[in-house]
This record gives C-alpha cells, sequence and structure tokens, in this order.
C-alpha cells in the first residue's frame, strides 16, 4: 500500500494501544511460563509485574530480563503488524513501556533496583529501533522500481504516439496545397504562350 498523509483517529490510536499492550504480555508471560515455570512451585502474576523478580543474583530473576527483552524482539514484529509506519514506532513502544512502569508501579510500588530499569530501557531501546528498521523495510518493498519503470514506459510510448499522429497531419495538409498551386501556375505559362504568336501575326503580314 502506499502511504499517504497521515489521518487523525482516535479509536484507531486507541485500539493500537491496547492491542500492543496485550500482546507484550501475552508474550511476557509466555517466555516466563515455558523458562521459569518448570522451576517454581507456582507462577504468579508477579514475575509480570514485580520489579523485584528482576535480579542477576538468581535463575528466575536472569530469565525475567532475558524474557523481556525477546519479548521487546516480538514487540518490534508486532509494531509492524499493528502500526506500520517506522516514524510511529518510538510513539508506541514508549507508550508501552510507560503503561508497563505505571503498571509495576501500582502492583509493587515504585521500582527501586537496577536491573529492572536496565532490562526496560534495553527493551524499550530495542523494540523502537527494531521496529523502525523493519517497517522502514516494508514500506521500501510496497512501492517494486519495475512497477514504475513500466508505468514510465507506457506513458512514453503514449506520448510519442500522440506525436506521431499530430505529425502526419502537416505533411498531407500542407503537401496537398503545393501540387494545386503548381498547376495553376502551369495553365497560366501556357495561356501567355499561346497569346505571343497572336500578336506577332499581323507584323509579318505588313511586311
Amino acid at each position: 500500500m502506499l502511504y499517504g498523509q497521515a489521518v487523525w483517529d482516535p479509536i484507531l490510536i486507541v485500539a493500537q494501544i491496547i492491542t500492543l499492550q496485550c500482546l507484550f504480555y501475552l508474550t511476557l508471560g509466555l517466555f516466563q511460563g515455558l523458562f521459569i515455570g518448570p522451576y517454581v512451585s507456582r507462577l504468579s502474576i508477579a514475575y509480570l509485574f514485580s520489579w523485584r523478580m528482576y535480579s542477576i543474583g538468581t535463575y528466575s530473576g536472569v530469565i525475567s530480563v532475558l524474557s523481556l527483552l525477546l519479548t521487546a524482539v516480538l514487540g518490534s514484529v508486532f509494531l509492524v503488524w499493528i502500526v506500520e509506519r517506522a516514524k510511529k514506532c518510538l510513539d508506541f513502544a514508549s507508550t508501552c513501556f510507560i503503561f508497563h512502569l505505571w503498571f509495576c508501579w501500582q502492583y509493587d510500588g515504585f521500582p527501586a533496583r537496577f536491573e529492572w530499569w536496565l532490562a526496560n530501557i534495553l527493551g524499550l531501546i530495542i523494540m523502537s529501533l527494531f521496529g523502525e528498521w523493519l517497517c522502514l523495510r516494508r514500506e521500501m518493498q510496497e512501492i517494486p522500481l519495475n512497477t514504475l519503470r513500466g508505468r514510465g514506459a507506457s506513458s512514453g510510448s503514449l506520448g510519442a504516439a500522440g506525436a506521431g499522429g499530430s505529425g502526419g497531419a502537416g505533411p498531407s495538409g500542407g503537401g496537398g496545397a503545393g501540387p494545386s498551386t503548381g498547376s495553376s501556375s502551369a495553365v497560366q505559362m501556357s495561356s501567355n504562350v499561346s497569346k505571343a504568336p497572336a500578336k506577332a501575326l499581323p507584323v509579318a503580314a505588313s511586311v
């Protein structure tokens, strides 16, 4: 598709934010369930919203950091599907992580662990930059150069055909007037020649 001027649509923007946020937590919960679930007795929602779970000193803490980074990588793919515009990737990625910060703050207080902040800042950078790169590649693929060249060639052939049609009318019109003028001048010269001997006859008779 060709991207024109952006249109302000609040309903669409809210729907995109909600969809992206849901996919973010769905992916994060899936990774944590696969890599943390078999090693803990009870997998709770605290692994999603508690900043205390992020620690490089425990296995679950390391997996929580890696799960967030992998979720950010897949989040860039979600940006291509949902947002589709490279210049909007940073806005939607920032909104996603701001909501995540707010949810964590409401669940377990303001985050006070360095690992949590490091993981979320790296996740925001990965999600926004990788999403912009993917969106740019998709936008460039939407306009194939072969199509543009084909359109240029067809328009050039149509222009040449129009020029040939207008040029062909000139010789026929202008050339047609030439022979008629020449024939009329020839008739006039023959009439002058025929009148000349008639004037010479009286002179010969008088001699």
